[in-house]
């Protein structure tokens, strides 16, 4: 899975909570990339924010790891609240190959 973050405050007072992440300026940071049909996808592994997933996004996760930060940080790549070498392996993964879909 890819977390990301919404650009505008979503209430959770309803049942169902719908927000769509179809626009640049729905998402925090504008963390989307425009494909060739039209449609948005998100980075995954785009630590430091710059539109890229290179090695230049290894070196926050490494500081957030060796400082023991955990939580909802830009640096916790997968989501499962840890920084660790499962976040190292999915920067390295997409910085080589993009991913089109990740389903259950």
């Amino acid at each position: 899975s890819i977390e990301t973050t919404t650009s505008s405050l979503v209430s959770f007072a309803d049942a169902i909570i719908d927000y769509a992440f179809d626009l640049p300026a729905r998402v925090f940071g504008g963390n989307l990339l425009l494909m060739g049909d039209g449609r948005y996808v998100i980075y995954g592994g785009d630590a430091n924010q710059d539109g890229m997933v290179d090695t230049a996004d290894f070196s926050p996760v490494d500081n957030d790891q060796t400082n023991f930060v955990s939580g909802y940080v830009v640096t916790d790549i997968n989501g499962d609240g840890i920084i660790d070498t499962g976040d190292f392996n999915t920067i390295d993964n997409n910085q080589f190959s993009f991913v089109g879909a990740v389903l259950p």
